[in-house]
């Protein structure tokens, strides 16, 4: 089995008339950059080279070099989808993924048995079609209390670490020795948005730091204890906090329920444990301020959310307080019946008249 490679010809019979700066060779690529930073180069026509080079623009700009209007080729339209690059038997195409996470520039995919014996050739064609990526691997499951994927490299360089940017933060992580997903990356940056100033935070499943790291950067936050029990992650917390110059985020290795009991109360907590979350929750309220707020994450069945959230608010009555729904979403699809839901809770003691 063998690679299909796409070529493809540019094409002389469509012509774009465009103005250009027209310099000599020696300066053409000092020229481009400057053009491409202040965003007038024109990307979709390529550049002419003879005696001068001629570079396209999308408007007339002056840098002191003549500008005149010439034909230029279209550039050729590169082939992005991995599935149309890769040859495997046609009956076996319907069972290719659609979807699959991208960490930093690295693809984590998964594939359902039949396209085991092909996995190197699917890896080749998303290298081939997202030029950014430089590792693919096949997930084969979740192990361990750490939530640390299974991975086997199929293509690309032999390496599990990468940086991943989401929001203006920059999260330093290996693939195959700490759980992240780059789908929370929006939840990162929800969260963050709603800490208030000298609000006290707990994470009690922080990994890297994907929650953590997002509200030191973009909030003037007064502490954030960071807990988890993966001790590589917790070294890659403190490196992701030296990276993103953040203050304030405490980082602590251990058991979340344990460690809680040792530090202060706080104003929000947030619990990204979809799997286990429920187990927590009533030791989480103990370490709650009073009108605290819980941002609470669980993968369940669509139709058992509105039973979960009655059972959550059964534990605060047996716990002395009232819980307040304040935000109620389908984070992602986790399976044809499940799904990842957030739902954030407002908790005030019991005896408190509603404000």
């Amino acid at each position: 089995m063998v690679l299909r490679i796409f070529n493809y010809a540019y094409s002389h019979d469509i012509l774009m008339k465009s103005l250009c700066v027209k310099v000599e060779r020696k300066q053409g690529e000092e020229v481009r950059k400057k053009l491409l930073e202040m965003g007038v180069l024109n990307k979709k026509l390529v550049i002419k080279r003879n005696d001068f080079i001629y570079i396209p623009l999308t408007r007339n700009v002056d840098l002191g070099f003549e500008i005149i209007e010439k034909d230029f080729d279209y550039k050729p339209k590169e082939e992005t989808d991995y599935k149309k690059m890769v040859e495997i038997p046609d009956n076996l195409r319907k069972f290719l993924p659609t979807s699959f996470d991208i960490i930093g520039d690295i693809a984590i995919i998964k594939l359902e048995d039949e396209l085991l014996p092909y996995k190197k050739l699917i890896g080749d064609a998303l290298l081939m079609a997202q030029k950014h990526l430089r590792t693919v691997c096949v997930d084969r499951g979740v192990k361990n209390k750490c939530r640390i994927r299974d991975l086997e490299i199929v293509a690309g360089e032999k390496r599990t670490e990468t940086t991943h940017t989401e929001y203006g933060i920059k999260l330093m992580v290996d693939v195959s020795k700490v759980y992240f997903s780059p789908r929370l990356a929006s939840e990162h940056y929800r969260v963050a948005k709603q800490v208030l100033k000298n609000e006290t935070v707990t994470d009690m499943f922080t990994g890297v730091g994907g929650f953590a790291v997002m509200i030191a950067k973009h909030r003037k936050q007064k502490k954030v204890f960071a807990i988890d029990i993966n001790e590589i992650a917790v070294e890659y917390l403190k490196k992701n906090i030296k990276i993103n110059k953040v203050k304030n985020v405490v980082p602590i290795l251990g058991d979340a329920k344990k460690e809680m009991k040792k530090i202060e109360k706080v104003d929000r907590v947030i619990m990204n444990l979809p799997h286990k979350s429920y187990k927590f929750f009533e030791s989480t309220l103990n370490s709650l301020k009073n009108r605290g707020t819980i941002h609470y994450y669980e993968i369940i069945e669509k139709d058992k959310i509105k039973n979960r959230i009655s059972d959550l608010e059964k534990i605060c009555e047996k716990n002395g307080c009232k819980m307040e729904v304040i935000y109620l979403k389908t984070v992602k699809t986790y399976s044809p019946t499940e799904v990842m839901m957030v739902v954030d809770v407002k908790v005030r003691e019991k005896n408190e008249r509603s404000k």
